[in-house]
């Protein structure tokens, strides 16, 4: 059995951009597919980006980047897209063996349109990457010192079976639950929240769990740890940065002054560049939490969720580009 020292559990789709300033249409103010007065015309585009996304190839991208033995799980079709998901994680050096081919399904796609300040829109079909039904007893041939968890779709049997795995393993679990998790509710999730190391939400996500609707990040930080105690828990807040908390410590870390192109891939950016930090610096949340900024504000300056990338553990000068303030 391979021992790594982290595997990324999540999605694997093909991702499609399309910015929509080159979008052309005639005689129309607004161009786009969802403008009725577009209906039944042809949309010309004059540029369109193509990448590998989902949660568990992006993390497992940025892992092989910075160093650590990485493999991934997730679930592709047979098709071209399922073969293009598989080379490209190969090309990362992220070990590929448990990759799971769906004779059913095809590959997950989604095609997303950008307006000019990076905010997008996303037409998704899940397809294979859908792990609602994934096998949970694929996770047995498992060995690993950090799990790094995305969205399993609510696949409970499936995480559970990932929880008892690390604590038979001694292994750290880092999660950030997606939308499906988070629908389920605290009491659900308790379990899971409790046997936590890093729990990484945005500002949003993290609000809905908390039950705070303000802004308040002491107050969210206080009820995050009633239901996670014991983990560091990061909350990032898009161009407000991102808070941390580690036992009675709280961080800050502000963003780099940089223009967004495509924020796509951020979140997993950020976590398991967070991650990868706690393992190449032997602990420390301050540095860690300088390369998970540095890596989340590298991503979003270029199209697609791992083109931005950083290629290699940054240098110390790099790190201290990211202020950060103990609150």
């Amino acid at each position: 059995m391979k021992k790594f020292d982290a595997i990324s559990i999540g999605s694997a789709l093909q991702d499609i951009f399309i910015l929509n300033k080159d979008m052309i249409c005639k005689d129309v103010k607004v161009c786009h597919p969802f403008n009725p007065e577009n209906m039944g015309d042809k949309i010309n585009v004059k540029k369109m980006y193509f990448d590998i996304g989902g949660g568990g190839t992006n993390g497992a991208a940025t892992l092989a980047n910075m160093g650590l033995k990485t493999a991934v799980v997730c679930q592709v079709g047979r098709d071209l897209a399922g073969e293009k998901v598989i080379s490209t994680m190969k090309n990362f050096r992220v070990n590929t063996d448990f990759v799971t081919i769906n004779k059913k399904e095809e590959t997950g796609y989604s095609v997303i349109f950008i307006d000019k300040d990076g905010d997008k829109t996303a037409l998704v079909y899940r397809g294979a990457s859908d792990l609602k039904k994934y096998p949970a007893t694929n996770i047995s041939r498992l060995s690993t010192k950090w799990f790094f968890i995305t969205s399993l779709h609510a696949n409970l049997k499936l995480l559970g079976n990932i929880y008892r795995k690390a604590k038979k393993l001694g292994a750290k679990i880092a999660w950030n639950p997606g939308g499906a998790e988070l629908n389920l509710g605290k009491e659900k999730l308790k379990n899971f929240l409790a046997q936590t190391d890093i729990l990484f939400l945005n500002l949003k996500e993290a609000q809905k769990l908390s039950g705070v609707k303000r802004k308040n990040i002491k107050q969210i930080f206080e009820r995050l740890e009633r239901v996670s105690p014991g983990a560091i828990i990061a909350v990032t807040g898009g161009k407000s940065g991102a808070w941390v908390k580690n036992g009675l410590e709280t961080l800050w870390a502000d963003i780099l002054d940089r223009k967004v192109v495509n924020a796509t891939g951020a979140g997993d950016a950020f976590g398991s560049g967070f991650v990868a930090g706690l393992f190449l610096y032997k602990g420390d949340v301050k540095k860690s939490l300088q390369l998970a900024m540095l890596n989340s504000n590298s991503v979003v300056t270029e199209m697609g969720a791992k083109h931005g990338l950083l290629p290699r553990p940054p240098a110390t000068r790099e790190l201290n580009k990211i202020t950060i303030k103990l609150l």
